[in-house]
């Protein structure tokens, strides 16, 4: 009889512990990462502004288990991120920005918040974490990981 109540104790804690399991499952649609890069010819870093010109398109990619990537208009990129603004300007995401200039390559680690757009052109405000940004430079590609409440569509 005690061995009974033993398995059917033991039957029970783990159905318990089963039924818990469940409650605690991530669910991936709510908190979508992307990586965006958003190159550029030429840019400038002045009074706690970048802005990266000849920048029209910007390439994401999904870091889910789908791995997808596309690309779209720099305008959809900030509209994207006018959605989210209240946590992205709250809290501002640091990405890192790789430049070339005249004394070579480089790379520094920047916060953004509030970006703003053009045709061919993004500026963001921006505050140097690491390293150093000269005030001018040209090739440039800016890495930039954030979450976003919606799946991403390429644009055609």
């Amino acid at each position: 009889m005690k061995y009974r109540i033993l398995v059917l104790t033991i039957i029970f804690s783990f159905c318990c512990v089963l039924a818990n399991a469940q409650n605690h499952v991530i669910d991936d649609s709510k908190n979508l990462r992307y990586l965006f890069i958003i190159t550029g010819d030429t840019g400038t870093f002045e009074s706690g502004k970048l802005t990266l010109n000849g920048a029209p398109i910007v390439t994401f990619y999904d870091m889910a288990k789908q791995r997808s990537v596309g690309h779209f208009l720099v305008d959809t990129f900030v509209e994207m991120w006018e959605k989210d603004s209240s946590t992205y300007n709250s809290n501002p995401p640091s990405g890192t920005l790789s430049v070339l200039d005249e004394k070579g390559p480089g790379n520094a680690v920047i916060a953004v918040s509030s970006p703003v757009s053009t045709l061919n052109s993004i500026t963001f405000d921006a505050r140097v974490l690491e390293g150093e940004l000269p005030a001018s430079f040209n090739a440039s590609s800016f890495f930039l990981k954030l979450n976003v409440t919606e799946k991403l569509q390429t644009q055609n």
